[in-house]
């Protein structure tokens, strides 16, 4: 059984989604601060040397990234289940962020009461991967709610919401790591579970005003329509679009942008290099609400599959090396495709299966991602040993895979359309 999206529904309930975009750009945050202390907290308690220590930290996200393969997908399909008996994901949503929360500011406190011996080292490192657990288990019940806060054709247009927040919330890494870091990781994680707990309250009061009957609840006779089992090439499709998407993104902003910025932009410009990384992420965040526009025009797997396309192109450009100008240039369309790729996301994981299954089929997309970034973190642990030219044929057959997949989405959906 195969599904359409139902786009009854044009209405953007805007106070909604930028509650939504709030928590979003509160668990960016948290991840933030995490990475840039992550290290510092390795080296304090283990008397490692910074490499050494980067190396362990890096360790850690690739478990942390593969344990969320797991855990999102279950939980998105829990929190279906909690919306289908109780008409509401916010009690699931407000326990995992309590735990989260106290398993976070519990970081800091080990590193500083704890010290340099035996059980602080099996705290801390047990104590991290604890709440990316529990940062895992709330992600997908979150942002799965963006289907009850906008119409199936509006989802993109919502969507660049999110990304416009977490474009400026990810631009912090480059632009004030050193001011973080001077604050201390006391005021810094108080700072971000503040954020992350007045965003969560945002939401749930900006939930309080949606009718019943618009959310995103699913009666016993609906769940019985559209068990799992009808829709497992669809979630399928789904995973493995996440996955590559994934990477694609891993790769091009961890490892394409950065080259291209110090080979061919910092010494034409005199700027350095974080604050061009700041601006970057800066201008893909203001250029989401650009191709938001555009997706209202466009169905939104097409514009993700011309998008990725755009990207793929920008690419193979790329590893000519015209120069700075072009460098330029071609960086900005990189930004504006992936803006509307990551507009357009969650909306095509939404639009794959029955709303009573949203919580699942995100889970299920943020899983395969999650489980691709370990995956790679694993087996190619420094891609910086990789050269410029193997980094842009990687990612561009990852967006590859992933507009493949889309189209294969695509065609599945429509083949018997299913209203719900």
């Amino acid at each position: 059984m195969t599904i359409a999206p139902n786009p009854t529904s044009n209405q953007v309930r805007w106070l909604q989604v930028w509650s939504l975009a709030s928590v979003q750009g509160a668990i960016s945050l948290t991840w933030i601060a995490y990475a840039i202390y992550l290290p510092k907290f390795i080296e304090q308690v283990f008397a490692y040397p910074p490499s050494q220590a980067q190396q362990f930290a890096a360790v850690l996200l690739v478990i942390e990234s593969a344990i969320a393969a797991i855990v999102e997908p279950l939980f998105g399909g829990l929190s279906d289940r909690w919306q289908s008996w109780y008409s509401s994901r916010m009690p699931i949503i407000v326990a995992a962020t309590l735990a989260a929360t106290a398993f976070f500011m519990g970081l800091p406190c080990v590193v500083i009461f704890g010290g340099a011996n035996d059980v602080t080292r099996l705290i801390l490192p047990s104590l991290a991967i604890l709440w990316a657990i529990a940062m895992a288990t709330f992600r997908s019940p979150v942002i799965c709610l963006l289907a009850s806060f906008a119409g199936a054709t509006q989802l993109p247009l919502a969507g660049s919401v999110l990304t416009l927040v977490g474009g400026f919330v990810a631009s912090i890494r480059p632009l004030a790591t050193s001011f973080i870091l001077g604050l201390g990781a006391p005021a810094t994680f108080t700072i971000a579970s503040i954020t992350l707990l007045a965003g969560v309250a945002s939401l749930r009061a900006a939930t309080i005003y949606i009718p019943k009957k618009t959310a995103l609840a699913a009666t016993p006779d609906q769940e019985s329509q559209f068990p799992i089992r009808d829709f497992l090439s669809n979630l399928a499709i789904v995973m493995l679009v996440g996955a590559a998407i994934g990477v694609g993104i891993r790769l091009l902003m961890g490892d394409v942008l950065p080259r291209t910025i110090k080979a061919d932009i910092t010494g034409f410009t005199g700027l350095s290099f974080e604050l061009l990384m700041g601006a970057a992420l800066i201008a893909q965040a203001l250029l989401a609400l650009g191709t938001g526009r555009i997706s209202k025009f466009i169905d939104n797997k097409r514009l993700m599959i011309v998008s990725l396309g755009g990207l793929i192109l920008a690419l193979g450009l790329l590893s000519f090396g015209y120069g700075a100008i072009a460098a330029i240039i071609l960086i900005l369309w990189l930004l504006l495709c992936l803006s509307a790729v990551n507009n357009g996301m969650v909306a095509f994981a939404l639009t794959m299966v029955p709303k009573s299954l949203s919580g699942l089929t995100v889970g299920t997309f943020f899983g395969g991602l999650s489980g691709a970034i370990a995956i790679f973190g694993y087996a190619v642990p420094k891609s910086a040993a990789l050269s410029m030219s193997d980094v842009l044929i990687l990612t561009a057959i990852a967006f590859l895979i992933a507009g493949l997949g889309i189209g294969w989405g695509d065609r599945l959906t429509r083949s018997i359309p299913l209203k719900v």
